[in-house]
């Protein structure tokens, strides 16, 4: 599915256009960029000055060596060099005006170093991942209104992360915050009690909770394989753990109104994995009473998925059947266009499987996350498709 254009798009009026809202933008990792840091109370700038930044802990913490130190496109580099995305010009250019975009997400994947875990110094943690939102606010809201951003958190102490959740919905951005983010890769299983709070203020402000693979301690549940390609195949086997988690301990049924949001985990198996929970819960039900509902029905009604990374079968009749099944099942209306920009395996709008409908395509690529993130598409933007 991925491709470079080496022109940007063009359309007559004749031709129909389809909205586009990416849900999966990834900024720079450099957490201390200057913008950054100066928000930062000056004992921890001392601090960080000093020794450092923590940024995975264990013994078996650690990303594999990539072929690209960011894993990035080559194009994405900026004409002047640095890190992608660090020119926010040239970022907008190669992915906004290109693709004619109402709207991009961000997703700050260096920042879950950053979540209060283990022995990085709590304090710091609170510290940097506000000036880390304060840096989107000052900077990238300000470049482009089509920036939207996920507030990070310090998702392993809830309750600093409550109080930053509040401080960006009752700030003058509100509107321009789209989600919460956390990664899978947690102290305790996403269901679990100690992040109830999290899921309590998030229904609070109707806002999503986003879920992105990549976390720092551990690259899958069994521990860090020993290759970068194998790492980026199987991030996707944190998805029956998670969404088990949350199904069973009655997430859903606690909050009624929460929404998850499933990025780069891909989503073919999303439908597979209703049908086996299902088939457990009527063998188990009774260990699992306090549930009111099929695991299958939580699923479908509460959480949505990213394209990216797109299965591409062999026979492409197989990826109109995958597409059928999540529509069958009552989910088309749950699937979101991700570009993964600025990263190799980007994505980008057009290179949809043919064979989908009308209505699968808009809501695929623009509609489905116009609705969940309140984002209304602009008229007459976005691509056509071939």
């Amino acid at each position: 599915m991925t491709t470079t254009l080496e022109s940007p798009i063009t359309a007559t009026e004749a031709e129909t256009k389809y909205g586009v809202i990416d849900t999966d933008v990834h900024p720079g990792f450099n957490l201390l960029h200057p913008d950054i840091v100066k928000n930062v109370p000056q004992r921890w700038r001392e601090y960080v000055s000093e020794y450092g930044l923590i940024r995975a802990q264990g013994p078996s913490a650690g990303e594999r060596p990539r072929h690209r130190e960011f894993a990035h496109r080559w194009d994405a580099v900026p004409p002047k060099g640095g890190e992608p995305m660090s020119n926010l010009d040239f970022a907008r250019g190669q992915l906004l005006d290109r693709f004619d975009m109402t709207a991009a997400v961000l997703t700050d994947i260096g920042v879950y170093s950053l979540s209060g875990r283990r022995n990085t110094p709590r304090e710091l943690a609170y510290s940097f991942v506000s000036a880390i939102n304060d840096y989107r606010e000052e900077v990238w809201f300000e470049h482009d209104p089509r920036w939207y951003g996920s507030i990070n958190i310090p998702y392993e102490v809830p309750s600093q992360a409550v109080k930053e959740i509040r401080r960006r919905m009752e700030g003058p951005n509100a509107k321009r915050w789209s989600q919460i983010t956390m990664t899978q890769d947690l102290e305790h299983p996403m269901g679990n009690e100690k992040y109830w709070p999290i899921y309590e203020i998030a229904q609070e402000y109707n806002l999503p909770v986003s879920v992105h693979v990549l976390g720092g301690d551990r690259q899958v549940p069994s521990g860090n394989p020993s290759y970068y390609f194998e790492e980026h195949i199987i991030w996707a086997g944190w998805n029956f753990p998670t969404v088990s988690s949350l199904v069973f301990e009655g997430v859903f049924d606690r909050f009624p109104n929460l929404k998850i949001a499933f990025i780069e985990f891909g989503w073919s198996w999303a439908v597979p994995l209703s049908w086996r929970l299902d088939n457990s819960y009527e063998l188990f039900k009774s260990e699992v009473s306090h549930l009111q509902r099929k695991p299958s029905e939580y699923i479908r009604d509460h959480m949505w998925f990213s394209t990216q990374p797109m299965e591409e079968p062999e026979n492409p009749k197989w990826t109109e059947d995958v597409f059928g099944s999540f529509e069958a099942s009552g989910m088309a209306d749950k699937l979101m266009f991700s570009s993964d920009y600025p990263h190799w395996d980007f994505d980008e709008p057009q290179a949809l499987p043919s064979g989908l409908t009308e209505k699968i395509k808009r809501g695929l690529l623009g509609e489905n996350a116009s609705k969940l993130y309140g984002i209304p598409l602009r008229p007459n933007s976005g691509v056509t498709l071939p």
